[in-house]
């Protein structure tokens, strides 16, 4: 187990010191920072949201609220800093998808045997932080 939780933890340093990590990171605090493009950001989300669960719920979008939705659309494609930040954050988010999908079905054969602890075997229970 013990082996198990290094190589995560390597695997958590190589995605922290990855070069799409660092300019995710150093693009939040810029948004952050920035508190029109941040607001601006907020409301995108928020209405987008609203609308995918009005139209998921059978609801009609109203006219207006298109046009809403519009107008904040055409605001964030002029922003160069939300637009990078969104294409960072879907490259951030598809490698920490692809990692998932590694992890749930990896390729080859398990390697060595497993030190779990079965049930009848004697072995000591590890507890508290790892």
């Amino acid at each position: 187990m013990e082996e198990i939780l290094q190589k995560a933890n390597e695997l958590g340093l190589m995605i922290k010191g990855s070069d799409i990590y660092r300019r995710y990171e150093e693009l939040v605090k810029k948004i952050e920072a920035d508190e029109n493009a941040r607001k601006l950001l907020e409301e995108y989300i928020k209405l987008s949201e609203e609308l995918y669960q009005k139209e998921s719920n059978g609801g009609v979008i109203e006219v207006e609220e298109k046009k809403k939705l519009q107008d904040l659309s055409q605001k964030v494609s002029e922003s160069q800093l939300i637009k990078e930040f969104i294409a960072t954050q879907t490259y951030y988010v598809n490698m920490m998808m692809q990692i998932q999908n590694a992890i749930s079905n990896p390729k080859g054969d398990p390697i060595g045997p497993s030190k779990i602890i079965k049930p009848g075997q004697s072995g000591k229970i590890i507890t508290g932080n790892f």
